[in-house]
């Protein structure tokens, strides 16, 4: 099985939405190439209230329901002052949130795809011996193929997580916890199981002169966190902390004749947006339809992607400048000043 239409490099969100998008609303043959299988842990466990509707057009919204994932009614941050603000997603109007076992949400996206007459290939990394009209490069902030087609990243920061899983503890918490610290910011959320994902969110300069890759290190400068300390007082580290990249970027150009970057590989944000599955998601069923459009002759789409993906960014560039600009208590903290900029 070696001929497909469409070939996805990457089964994570944006490269499973592409999948079934291309299953339910066209004729293509795809293809997704995913380099696990999908057994072990997965960063990123955030859906906001917006992404279940884009899950409901692709005929995709009991993955939440049928795989036990976390509702999530709030967030709550400690954020430009030292006293928690909480908003109730009750009162948005968009639904609620969820918190995810990512490497199960994921799963249980491509395995749809299987089910609905697409070719999955696990533990299997591009390139290979397989032939394709049009290429979806969902890959990741790596871009493994656009870089190949002369593609090139653009970064605007460093920022770096550091993130660690506690099992067991006070489960009665739902709402994700923002709390800035002098160099950086933490995260914490509730996940299935009994869980708590932590992570702090920093520079990559900062990281490595304090060591914070080590866990006896990550676990003092918790210590600076006195609400995301106490959600995990009665819990116990089952791994990490795991250095993951956050930075912002863009990729240039972010498609060419015969092939699209979607999700992370098209543009890449800091997780306080929280926007990563959601945008994976909706380019990913964008670039869908561009392949198809482009495999049938029309190109007035893929024309367009370039402005429509630089758009987006520079929107987001623009709201994280002014949320970062809420927290003024550390003027001399280099993490504050350089998003000042």
């Amino acid at each position: 099985m070696t001929e497909h239409d469409v070939a996805i490099i990457g089964g994570g969100p944006a490269g499973a939405a592409a999948a079934l998008t291309l299953l339910r609303y066209s004729r293509l043959r795809p293809v997704i190439i995913e380099r696990s299988s999908y057994d072990a842990w997965r960063v990123g466990e955030t859906l906001s209230p917006g992404v279940v509707p884009l899950l409901t057009y692709l005929g995709a919204e009991n993955v939440l329901t049928a795989q036990e994932q976390r509702r999530a009614y709030a967030t709550s941050a400690a954020w430009g002052s030292a006293d928690v603000v909480s908003r109730d997603f009750l009162f948005t109007g968009g639904g609620d949130a969820w918190h995810l076992d990512r490497a199960r949400f994921d799963a249980s996206l491509a395995q749809l795809v299987v089910e609905r007459g697409g070719t999955l290939l696990t533990n299997t990394t591009w390139p290979l011996d397989l032939t394709s009209r049009f290429v979806i490069d969902a890959s990741g902030r790596h871009a493994v193929y656009a870089r190949t087609q002369g593609a090139r990243a653009s970064i605007d920061d460093h920022l770096t997580g550091l993130v660690a899983l506690f099992e067991g503890g006070d489960d009665t918490g739902t709402a994700t916890l923002v709390e800035a610290v002098e160099d950086g910011w933490w995260y914490s959320a509730r996940l299935p199981a009994n869980r708590t994902v932590v992570a702090f969110m920093t520079d990559a300069d900062v990281v490595r002169a304090a060591h914070l890759h080590d866990s006896a290190a990550w676990l003092e400068r918790l210590g600076d966190a006195p609400r995301t300390r106490a959600r995990i007082a009665q819990a116990t580290l089952e791994r990490g902390p795991t250095v993951c990249p956050a930075h912002s970027q863009i990729l240039d150009p972010p498609n060419g004749t015969d092939w699209i970057a979607a999700g992370e590989a098209a543009a890449a944000f800091d997780p306080l947006s929280s926007m990563g599955i959601g945008y994976a998601i909706a380019s990913g069923i964008q670039a869908a339809r561009i392949a198809a459009g482009t495999l049938a002759g029309d190109t007035e789409c893929a024309d367009l992607y370039a402005a429509d993906v630089r758009r987006h960014y520079d929107a987001y560039l623009s709201r994280r400048h002014a949320y970062y600009a809420i927290e003024k208590r550390w003027p001399d903290s280099p993490f504050w000043a350089r998003r000042r900029l």
